[in-house]
């Protein structure tokens, strides 16, 4: 039995849907259809792309704007029957002249009676099917009654005889009306099914419907009704991940219905293949038949690959007319495709043995590995899975379980990698999947100890020069394990010595940059990743992601987190494209962390929610207590105490518990923070930095530390993080040792320059924390000068106050006399000038500029006129 929001969205996705992504279209067709001169616009464009709707909004827009509106909808009915489609425009069925002659005048007489000397608008949907009477009465009333006229055609129908009729005489514009563009078609699936959906999801979407709003509400209908949408953490996403079916779509069927036979199989060749090479397809097809399959748009050519490939435009025509082929005639499509393949093009290895492995042709297992190989160096790792099934022998388990090391599958990657471990013989094929084994267990499992023991127990097997392999193993393990004390001596001997297999050249990537982050040198990190071409190497999508993360987080520690809000979205959408979930959440964790640091909860609430949703069927993800401590911190600052203990309580769920390297570890802090217990949560914060500490991790040992500024500030705290900064080598170290120092000592000069500081490089939240601390303090001018600034970051913070931070100040007011001798004074008048203008003395006139020096914490003339633009309306 489906679930309520399975049935809500049962209802939504059949509903009549919002116009979406549409305005710019709108905006551009009613400019040319209104404007003096102009006779009319020939909007083209697919079946389904929202033709109708469009037209639809340009004529609500011309009724608003006094226009008389009339629409016609043609049929293929319509062309065969004199005047078929302007007898819509009389005003009754019954009032149809009997003489068909008087029916043109009837029509005009109509219309014009209606209009009431308002300028008349025509829309015509599919105007190709527009019959030639039809046509000659429309031509009239732009000639006679000055109608203008808004022709909507499918884009292979544009240069047919009623459209062409039409256009030939008059100035007309022609409007191309595209697909949805990604962001479109995520706002409009979002708004159909009521909540955010994550970006596999919506990218998935795009994918398989090209933007076009009637497959995409064809998919959405398929996927409710199969219950292939669930939702997770309040977002949208695939049951499984990622899109695994594709529905059956009547629109594609009917575009099928009109090919002919020989068009038909052309299209099922092309299909079949998914994508291939021209000139295979040209051995098959004759060109004139591919060229009229592309006139009908059905199939496209890509040429910005090396070799130029042709595959069916929409997945949706694929998957269709597969469907509705034969399992002989695909068998005998497939044989013909690798027949043709090895005739001219047998160097395409990956193709040539997909498609004979298809059509049930030997192939030799050596060549089937080295396909696959060759498929997972280009990343494509559901080929090589597939390739990899085929050949049962210790090296094709060895194959299969590296790939599916690769997609995420861990436990079905042990189970081949240990069939392959029991029947490899040779040394090096012995270190490769034992050093896969490890990663996988590691990683997968969170079972550190279960990969030493791999690790050590094929060392003792192995000669004494060892094996690069089992060292990019073990050199993970103790990097992500938090001893980067212990890693730095592997890591250089792996940037001498890298391993050859492709998911472990993936696994290393990372390593140097987290090492450095890690170590306080996140300058040197960035200037490395910027370096080396291969920093984003690899055919392991989740160490794509976590080699991306570290590039973000090392950009918010040298104090550039603006650059590194531009640098996460773009890094998203290449973990979108590269289909992995946990590297999708991966980069979302980063972005989440990103719009903490900049002071931006509700955004961060909205990057979290999404690696939540991406990762929490997988207790196991490596990240899963850093994602769930930082939600469950946002949420307390957003004021969601609720669902910030819901998530607390989350933590350790599965017995692996946080370490001291990385943010799970602060879920202890914040459970007690929210309970009230500051001191507590000083004493597990001083206690993970030590820990931190212990094992080289200077940037957890930093971040803890200021934590506990924050909430117990003291000179021995504030002393203990400047030492930690001053061995650092990023901008924002020295930022937050300033901030504990001008806390512990409550410094407001100081406390007043950090916010400045803060504020300037985008750390907003930081910014306002400060500001609002240090307006609690005794003095004058800063004092103030803070608590205006609070005043003005509260308008742009979206959260609550924290509980640990004093409420924040009044910001003093000026008068309007004050406001009045200020703003001539920043205008660069002198005191005598502003007297007598104002009729007061000079001796008044310095008064009022010193209240206002004082409330506006400022000290000359030359700072009056940026202090007065963040005040201005501030005037009692």
């Amino acid at each position: 039995m489906p679930d309520l929001t399975t049935t809500i969205w049962a209802h939504h996705v059949r509903r009549r849907w919002p116009l979406t992504g549409r305005g710019p279209d709108v905006e551009a067709i009613l400019r040319p259809l209104l404007a003096d001169g102009q006779h009319g616009v020939l909007l083209a464009g697919d079946t389904g792309v929202g033709k109708s709707r469009v037209v639809e909004a340009v004529l609500h827009r011309c009724a608003v704007s006094s226009c008389h509106t009339a629409r016609i909808t043609c049929t293929p009915a319509d062309r065969d029957l004199p005047f078929g489609a302007v007898r819509q425009l009389l005003p009754a069925p019954g009032s149809s002249p009997g003489d068909a002659a008087e029916l043109p005048g009837a029509v005009a007489a109509a219309l014009l009676k209606a209009a009431e000397g308002r300028t008349i608008v025509i829309a015509i949907d599919d105007a190709s099917w527009l019959d030639e009477g039809s046509a000659a009465v429309v031509q009239k009333l732009v000639v006679h009654a000055g109608a203008r006229v808004l022709m909507a055609t499918r884009t292979e129908a544009a240069a047919t005889p009623p459209v062409e009729a039409l256009r030939r005489w008059g100035r007309w514009s022609r409007i191309d009306l595209a697909p949805l563009d990604r962001p479109q078609t995520r706002d409009l699936v979002e708004a159909v099914l009521g909540a955010p959906a994550d970006g596999l999801t919506l990218d998935g979407l795009w994918r398989v419907t090209g933007g076009n709003p009637l497959f995409l509400r064809e998919m959405l209908c398929g996927a409710v009704d199969d219950g292939a949408l669930v939702t997770r953490e309040g977002v949208v996403t695939w049951r499984d991940g990622v899109i695994s079916e594709v529905y059956p779509s009547d629109t594609a069927a009917a575009a099928l219905e009109a090919l002919s036979p020989e068009e038909l199989d052309a299209l099922r060749y092309v299909a079949v293949a998914h994508s291939a090479p021209l000139e295979v397809i040209e051995q098959l097809v004759a060109a004139p038949v591919l060229e009229r399959l592309e006139d009908h748009r059905l199939i496209q050519l890509d040429q910005s690959a090396r070799v130029p490939l042709l595959r069916v435009t929409h997945p949706l025509h694929a998957h269709t007319v597969i469907a509705r082929t034969g399992a002989l005639r695909i068998r005998r499509i497939r044989n013909d495709l690798a027949t043709a393949m090895m005739a001219c093009r047998p160097d395409d290895r990956i193709r040539a043995v997909q498609w004979r492995l298809a059509a049930q042709l030997d192939v030799p297992d050596d060549e089937v590995l080295a396909a696959a190989d060759e498929a997972l160096r280009h990343r494509d790792a559901a080929m090589a899975e597939h390739l990899s099934r085929q050949v049962s022998t210790p090296a094709g388990a060895l194959r299969l379980g590296r790939v599916l090391v690769a997609r995420g599958e861990y436990v079905e990657a042990e189970k081949w990698l240990a069939d392959a471990a029991r029947g490899l013989t040779d040394p090096a094929g012995r270190a490769n999947v034992a050093a896969l084994r490890a990663v996988n267990l590691f990683w997968g499992f969170r079972e550190p100890r279960r990969a030493f023991e791999v690790i050590t127990e094929a060392k003792a097997a192995l000669p004494a020069d060892g094996s690069s392999d089992l060292l990019a193993a073990e050199a993970l393990v103790v990097v992500f394990d938090g001893r980067a004390d212990a890693a730095n001596e592997m890591v250089d001997r792996l940037l001498r010595r890298p391993p050859e297999d492709p998911v472990l050249v993936g696994a290393i990537a990372p390593l140097r940059p987290q090492l450095l982050l890690f170590t306080g040198r996140p300058a040197q990190a960035i200037a490395e990743l910027s370096a080396v071409e291969t920093a984003f190497s690899g055919a392991w999508p989740m160490m794509r992601a976590m080699t991306q993360a570290c590039h973000v987080h090392a950009l918010i520690m040298t104090g550039a987190v603006e650059r590194a809000a531009e640098t996460v979205q773009r890094y998203y959408h290449d973990a979108v494209e590269q289909g992995s979930p946990a590297g999708v959440g991966i980069v979302a964790l980063a972005g989440g962390i990103c719009a903490y640091y900049q002071g931006r909860p509700e955004q961060a609430a909205t990057w979290l929610r999404e690696a939540r949703a991406l990762t929490g069927d997988h207790p196991r993800f490596r990240f899963r207590e850093t994602v769930l401590a930082i939600s469950a911190g946002v949420a307390a600052e957003l004021g969601l105490v609720d669902e910030a203990l819901e998530l607390l309580d989350r933590l350790g769920e599965d017995g692996a518990g946080p370490s001291a390297a990385d943010y799970g570890a602060f879920g202890e802090v914040w459970a007690l923070v929210i309970s009230g217990d500051r001191s507590g949560a000083g004493v597990v914060l001083r206690r993970r930095a030590a820990e931190a500490l212990a094992v080289g991790n200077v940037l957890m040992a930093a971040e803890f530390l200021h934590v506990d500024m924050r909430l117990n500030p003291s000179a021995a705290g504030a002393a203990r993080l400047r030492r930690l900064a001053e061995s650092t080598d990023g901008e924002l170290y020295g930022l937050l040792a300033d901030h504990a120092t001008a806390l512990a000592h409550r410094d407001l000069r100081e406390m007043n320059r950090v916010s400045a500081a803060f504020e300037q490089r985008g750390y907003r939240g930081f910014a306002l924390e400060a500001a609002a601390t240090g307006a609690t303090f005794n003095g004058g001018r800063e004092v103030n000068a803070l608590a205006r600034r609070t005043q003005r970051l509260l308008g742009e913070h979206r959260g609550t106050w924290p509980e640990w931070l004093p409420a924040p100040k009044a910001a003093p007011v000026l008068t309007r006399r004050e406001q009045q001798v200020g703003e001539l004074a920043a205008g660069g008048m002198d005191t005598q000038t502003i007297a007598r203008t104002l009729s007061v003395s000079p001796r008044t006139v310095e008064n009022h500029l010193q209240r206002a020096y004082d409330k506006l914490g400022i000290r000359r003339r030359t700072e009056l006129a940026a202090a007065l633009a963040e005040d201005g309306l501030m005037i009692r």
